[in-house]
């Protein structure tokens, strides 16, 4: 049931960003640390969404990994109690 509404959440914000990159073609100056570049809008949208998306799963991912170390040690401390 989880994995259905996270599927329905990822068809709806890719129906969503289609939408607004349809409807956004305009060509834009875009000016970053080392360069230049002129893109649309809906490129510049996608690329921001992107990263965005990158960013976030990297931090859920820093959590998750750290929450399971913790994890594995105290699995460890109690199979050590046990024993005793």
């Amino acid at each position: 049931m989880k994995g259905l509404a996270f599927l329905l959440c990822i068809i709806i914000i890719l129906v969503v960003a289609i939408a607004v990159g349809s409807q956004n073609d305009a060509v834009i100056s875009v000016n970053y640390l080392i360069a230049k570049a002129d893109m649309t809008i809906a490129t510049l949208i996608a690329i921001a969404l992107g990263l965005g998306v990158v960013v976030g799963v990297l931090a859920i991912l820093s959590s998750w990994l750290t929450l399971r170390v913790k994890l594995v040690r105290v699995q460890a401390k109690l199979k050590k109690l046990q024993k005793e």
